[in-house]
């Protein structure tokens, strides 16, 4: 008992390192409601609190299920890690041009950061030694870190005249590989610099280069389907394998099979033969592949998470396991010396330490959309929210539970760019890249008669009429029409031309009027009963425009545009009335309450604002997507506000509790937490105080007040209990002894 104590204590303070460093009552604050409620830290220290966070998981199994720490730092993706000959030390390389170097038993930085000044960080390995560090540079030069010096400067080799995609030591550490986007692979003497043998022969990128285990091979693959091994001492190919592999390449450690990953699938090759001997498949396009030490599994890292595959006793029966995920696309993963760990590294500027015999399987991912979510709508009695992504797929939704309504509404072979919900809950109506426009039907989730097409260009925008019996479709062809629901025809009015790509309409209150924006920056509006234009266009300053949407009295439209503001526009006048300020990138969207008392935009700086409709003034600012909102939608009752984002999720927010949020109440914990905004994993008040610490692997799906549901592959609900919450000055309160 004693032991395992001491091991789930060693535990508890890696994993919370970056909270207990920064702020030692966090341990109390922070660490402990988020530690697995199964350890013995848990259980023996949480009896003796109170007033702490309530954490509540779905989807998702304490710090991801075999998460053993998560390093933080870097200021950009990661794109490659490697470990230390003897696991103590991890390398990493990242999009911010830093080489850093992690201290496993801590999971703090063992030194400064190593920067070259050549440009992203393509690929790092470390060299069995325990001193040498290479870094493969966005530039085309190869640095080589002696790590054990206080203040290292690289050795440069400047051969190559692209990117280095790929660097690896041999085992003995005499040699280094280099492989480049210029179509050369050099081994060089990592301490001389000494370019040792040249790899001659290509025409395309290599992206991949490896040792074997004896150092007598290496391993080559490019961008045109290519394995190549090559004999170190006479610099000659001995196999050419060709298949379907152009990423990454690793040679067993008993140096019979060669593992080289494609789109994805991970194939198997006989090093002796050439010949295929199995594909291993994963949910995503795979990045990286690597052997364990003992050859027993190989672990692929890929968009979605990283798969372990058993490959003993035979590689064509392998099983396989996930061990996790990050907020980003996964771009590598490495196994430590003792095939115990397998650090990940992805564009979430983050690195993670996973153990190699435990995956996820114990815990059900959530129903959710596989990519960016495009668009939501919301149905008129509330009960449903509708989405299309980017995952080609439409879904239903339970706005109330998050729970999936109905399986994959699968169909379209392109983005779903937009959806609607009639206005009598029975239909869903879909645009699509795949140039279509479709009807499902809500009860079934069945497609209702044939696709809907008119020019062959993307659809980017569909909604219903008010009275439910037209739709009408913007595209890229420059024009918007007018659909029968009924017959699933085009009306006889129209089509409208635009001056550039259409790519949002609506209708008015009243379905008088009809519409849209898009590329070249006005708004049009024309008569829904002639096709006649009701009004000389909108100027929005040859801004694009992305959405745009009617007040409740059909008197205003208001538009969202790539100016990074929305316009208020006054119809019989022709003019802008209002601009509402305050967002930093492009606003994709926006809605106005039926209510006619609010305005939302959703914007590329992932917040979601909440404007007053007659006066402009901002009401709130929403955090909690970590990526772009490209939707937003009011339920009928204005009491709710729903988002899709790009980070793959949707959110419901409670917007009288969103406008209530106070600005200044560092006095109020409560009040503190819900509208504090989260900033390098921290949730912070608006003076910069520390409210709570998030765990990294948590922060892209975390419910707090206002938001009242989270749909994504987990949830991770933080609520304040009956015993409220304490924090800032009364922190120390939280403990009763």
């Amino acid at each position: 008992m004693v032991s395992q104590f001491l091991s789930e204590a060693k535990a508890f303070v890696v994993s919370s390192h970056d909270a207990i460093e920064r702020s030692a009552p966090h341990i109390y604050i922070s660490a402990l409601p988020f530690a697995d409620k199964k350890s013995l830290v848990y259980q023996d220290f949480i009896p003796h609190c109170t007033g702490l966070i309530q954490v509540d998981l779905f989807g998702i199994d304490y710090h991801a299920g075999g998460a053993v720490m998560t390093l933080t730092g870097h200021g950009g993706p990661v794109r490659s890690v490697a470990y230390s000959g003897n696991g103590r030390l991890l390398a990493s390389g990242s999009d911010d041009g830093t080489v850093r170097i992690w201290d496993m038993k801590t999971g703090g930085e063992a030194q400064s950061p190593l920067h070259s000044g050549d440009g992203r960080i393509l690929s790092v390995d470390f060299a069995r030694n325990n001193l040498w560090v290479a870094s493969g540079t966005e530039s085309g030069t190869v640095c080589v870190w002696n790590v054990g010096l206080t203040r290292a400067t690289p050795r440069r080799f400047d051969r190559h005249s692209k990117a280095v995609n790929s660097v690896a030591f041999s085992r003995d550490s005499c040699r280094l590989a280099s492989a480049s986007k210029d179509g050369s692979a050099f081994i060089w003497n990592p301490e001389t610099g000494e370019q040792l043998v040249v790899l001659a022969g290509y025409t395309a990128a290599i992206t991949g280069v490896n040792f074997s285990p004896d150092g007598e091979t290496v391993g080559t693959v490019t961008s045109h389907l290519q394995i190549r091994l090559w004999n170190i001492n006479t610099g000659q190919a001995v196999r050419e394998i060709r298949g379907s592999t152009n990423n990454k390449v690793d040679i067993s450690p008993d140096g019979d099979m060669v593992a080289g990953d494609y789109d994805t699938t991970v194939e198997l090759y006989s090093c002796s033969t050439g010949t295929r001997i199995t594909t291993l498949y994963c949910d995503s396009k795979a990045h990286s592949i690597q052997f364990s030490p003992d050859g027993r599994t190989l672990v692929a890292a890929h968009d979605r998470g990283v798969r372990l595959w058993t490959l003993q006793p035979n590689p064509e029966s392998a099983s396989w396991v996930d061990l996790g995920g990050h907020l980003g696309i996964i771009h590598y993963a490495a196994f430590s010396p003792d095939g115990l760990h397998v650090a990940s590294a992805a564009d979430d500027g983050t690195i993670r330490i996973l153990s190699a015999s435990s995956g996820e399987s114990t815990v059900q991912r959530l129903p959710a959309h596989e990519e960016a979510v495009q668009s939501v709508a919301a149905s008129r009695d509330g009960d449903i929210i509708a989405s299309g992504s980017s995952d080609e797929s439409v879904r239903i939704w339970n706005a109330h539970t998050g729970d999936a309504a109905l399986p994959t509404l699968d169909g379209h072979t392109g983005d779903v760019f937009s959806v609607s919900v009639s206005p009598d809950g029975r239909f869903i109506a879909s645009a699509s890249a795949d140039d279509t426009v479709r009807l499902w039907d809500v009860q079934s989730g069945a497609v209702i008669g044939e696709p809907m097409r008119g020019r062959t260009n993307y659809v980017r925008a569909v909604t219903f009429s008010n009275h439910g019996r037209w739709l009408a479709s913007a595209a890229d062809d420059k024009t918007v029409r007018i659909w029968d629901v009924a017959t699933q025809q085009a009306s006889a009015v129209g089509p409208f031309q635009c001056g550039g790509s259409a790519r949002t309409v609506a209708f008015s209150p009243d379905d008088g009027l009809v519409a849209a924006g898009g590329d070249e920056g006005r708004i049009y509006l024309w008569r829904t009963a002639s096709g006649e234009q009701a009004h000389e266009p909108l100027h929005a300053n040859g801004n694009i425009v992305f959405s745009v949407a009617f007040s409740p009295d059909g008197m205003r439209i208001v538009s969202g545009g790539s100016d990074n503001a929305a316009c208020i526009w006054d119809i019989a006048a022709g003019q802008c009335i209002l601009v509402l300020q305050g967002h930093t990138r492009d606003v994709w969207s926006v809605t106005w309450s039926l209510d006619a008392r609010v305005i939302a935009t959703g914007s590329g700086d992932a917040t979601l604002r909440l404007w007053d409709a007659m006066t402009g003034a901002p009401l709130a600012t929403l955090h909690g997507h970590s990526q772009a909102i490209r939707s937003v939608a009011f339920t009928n009752d204005s009491r709710f506000i729903v988002s899709g984002s790009e980070d793959a999720t949707i959110r419901k927010w409670d917007v009288r509790a969103a406008c209530q949020l106070p600005p200044e109440r560092r006095d109020d914990p409560v009040a503190a937490l819900a509208s504090a905004t989260l900033k390098d994993g921290w949730l912070v008040g608006s003076s910069g105080e520390l409210i709570l610490w998030v765990p990294a692997e948590y922060r892209g799906c975390l419910q707090r007040a206002p938001c009242t549901l989270v749909i994504g592959r987990s949830r991770i609900v933080v609520s304040v209990g009956d015993s409220g919450l304490h924090a800032g000055l009364d922190w120390a309160l939280c403990w009763r002894g």
